[in-house]
């Protein structure tokens, strides 16, 4: 922490940060331009409010100048508004090593430090740079406390007077020297002349901000007002377009009708001399064989031949038929993929277009086509569940499948992002509808939304299969084709960035001849197996988990690996088992 560029001691800003803990809520949920920043990720509301404060120390910590917004929270309690402020600048300089040493050296010097005088901080200032970082003893602050009431003695009974309250009886130092009344009378009358001067200009400034303040609110109102009107005249104009463009296609709608009456009268009027118009075209095609141009001539005898031809004029229209309805099929096949809620309905209804489809086909003598990839058909199946308990069916066979290796990675990536966006839907209409069942079965589709709440779980991460499965995002730090330690020290760094917040405890295996452990950050550390022979990390893990007391559903633990036997065992345990591939996407490591 920074103010006015002199870097203030660890021990104040230790102050400092105990300072926050005892700030009223209400101030740090007042609108700022860093509460966005303060609550990022998170609502502005009072539940929320520890994770602002944790950000505030922060802040605190770090070595750059006080932001403005957090200097008027400290300075909005402690010994900041209930002494410092009331003390003028001659006050503060006459006994201000007694003050120090009577509130505490490190409380004090906070509260001085956060004062709008230039002058009264640049007392601090100067008291820290000669300042052993020493507290002052019990004795120190008996002799500070009496230096004190001494000093304000005279004020002190003034006051008293001027409230009409019993003066207490003059003390014998008084009776006998006489000098109460001339020691320290002026100057104190002086201090409380430039106090009551100093508050009348604070209240007038303060007047000015809320005029100030009020004055931009009217000015608000009126822009407000201004684009509401705006807005109403935009609305006109959009039903008056809208109107038009209703008239124009009710007119067309009539245009076309009457065409097609007259299209209709046109061909019943020919009908009886239809036959001898094959004849006619053909010998006009004949005639004209040499005139025109290629393409010209070739789409006309094709037409014709359409007409003489039944057969193959039928032929194109089952073609254009079969078109119309693999078109029809994709929609439905999209509406449900991509819609929220989708239709029972559409199922059926792609049914009916595929056995059409097949059927003019085989009418025609193609071979049936597959219409829908595995991937495509598992999508749907996400996206037609209705309980988490189905999902968890779904998820189940997807990791078949990944095992096997019968998805490319692009569909296997695909499918994870879709589980996730389901698993995300399903948790809030839970908590929406049923908040009975808030506590279901989730804790294999709840890692994004416990990272990003800071909310408690235990991950184990199989360092190096994580690192062969995910060649697509690691293989450029490969080391000779294999993923060493430019790769090992990439994956730490990127879930050093993800598992930022409290609540997280990842641990990351490697296999290795020596057994060491160290910590990357509060939430991650990276643990070499030791011993011998192989699967060394699988070894330590299952040994970790035996010991380890598995918490609530609420507090998951999870085992990220794709090794089938290794997963097998830890399942047995009551651990999650998640992918790597899955991992990747929740937690979005390619980009992290």
């Amino acid at each position: 922490m920074i103010i006015d560029e002199h870097s203030i001691p660890d021990v104040i800003v230790s102050a400092a940060c105990s300072l926050v803990d005892r700030i009223d809520a209400k101030w740090i949920l007042q609108p700022s331009s860093l509460t966005n920043i303060l609550f990022q990720g998170n609502r502005v509301i009072p539940k929320n409010v520890p994770i602002a404060r944790q950000r505030i120390k922060s802040r605190l910590r770090a070595d750059r100048p006080l932001d403005p917004y957090i200097e008027t929270l400290l300075r909005s309690g402690g010994l900041a508004d209930e002494v410092v402020v009331v003390l003028s600048e001659a006050a503060l300089q006459v006994i201000f090593s007694d003050l120090v040493s009577y509130y505490g050296e490190a409380d004090f010097l906070l509260a001085v430090l956060l004062d709008e005088r230039e002058s009264v901080r640049d007392l601090a200032h100067d008291f820290i740079d000669a300042w052993d970082g020493q507290t002052a003893d019990a004795a120190r602050r008996k002799e500070a406390k009496k230096t004190i009431s001494d000093t304000f003695a005279s004020f002190i009974s003034h006051i008293r007077e001027l409230l009409g309250e019993t003066l207490p009886p003059v003390s014998s130092t008084v009776k006998d020297s006489g000098q109460a009344a001339t020691d320290k009378p002026d100057k104190a009358l002086a201090a409380v002349k430039a106090e009551l001067l100093r508050v009348k200009k604070k209240a007038e400034k303060q007047r000015l901000t809320l005029q100030k303040k009020i004055d931009q609110g009217q000015i608000e109102i009126d822009r407000l007002q201004s684009d509401l009107v705006s807005a109403h005249n935009d609305s006109k104009a959009h039903e008056t377009a809208f109107s038009e463009a209703k008239s124009a296609l009710t007119e067309l709608q009539a245009s076309l009708k009457q065409r097609i009456e007259e299209g209709i009268n046109k061909a019943l009027s020919d009908e009886l001399r239809q036959w001898l118009k094959p004849v006619k075209d053909v010998e006009d095609a004949v005639k004209g064989a040499g005139q025109g141009e290629l393409l010209d001539q070739v789409a006309n005898v094709l037409e014709k031949q359409r007409t003489v031809d039944l057969n193959c004029g039928n032929r194109s229209t089952l073609r254009q038929m079969i078109e119309d309805r693999r078109q029809l099929l994709t929609e439905v096949g999209h509406a449900r993929i991509d819609a929220l809620n989708p239709l029972p309905e559409l199922r059926s209804l792609a049914d009916q277009l595929e056995c059409e489809i097949n059927d003019l086909e085989n009418r025609l003598g193609l071979p049936s086509k597959q219409l829908a990839a595995v991937a495509k058909g598992l999508k749907l199946r996400i996206n037609e569940v209705e309980t988490l308990d189905e999902l968890k069916d779904v998820r189940q066979f997807i990791q078949q499948t990944a095992t096997y290796n019968l998805l490319n990675r692009e569909d296997l990536y695909s499918l994870y992002r879709a589980l996730d966006g389901k698993a995300g839907l399903l948790y809030d209409k839970i908590e929406i509808f049923d908040k009975a069942q808030v506590d279901s079965p989730k804790t294999r589709f709840s890692l994004r939304h416990s990272v990003a709440n800071g909310e408690s779980f235990t991950i184990f991460i199989d360092g190096h299969n994580a690192l062969f499965e995910l060649k697509d995002i690691f293989g450029q730090y490969y080391e000779d084709g294999l993923p060493g330690t430019k790769a090992r020290l990439e994956l730490g760094n990127r879930l050093t960035r993800i598992f930022h917040k409290p609540g997280a405890d990842v641990l990351l295996y490697f296999d290795s001849d020596d057994s060491n452990q160290h910590s990357l950050s509060d939430q991650v550390r990276v643990i070499y197996s030791g011993g011998t022979g192989d699967h060394r990390a699988d070894k330590a893990i299952l040994q970790h988990l035996m010991v380890f007391n598995l918490p609530e559903p609420s507090a998951p633990v999870c085992l990220v690996t794709k090794d089938t036997d290794f997963a097998c065992q830890a399942n047995e345990m009551g651990v999650i088992i998640m992918h790597p591939e899955e991992f990747a996407v929740l937690v979005d490591l390619e980009s992290a």
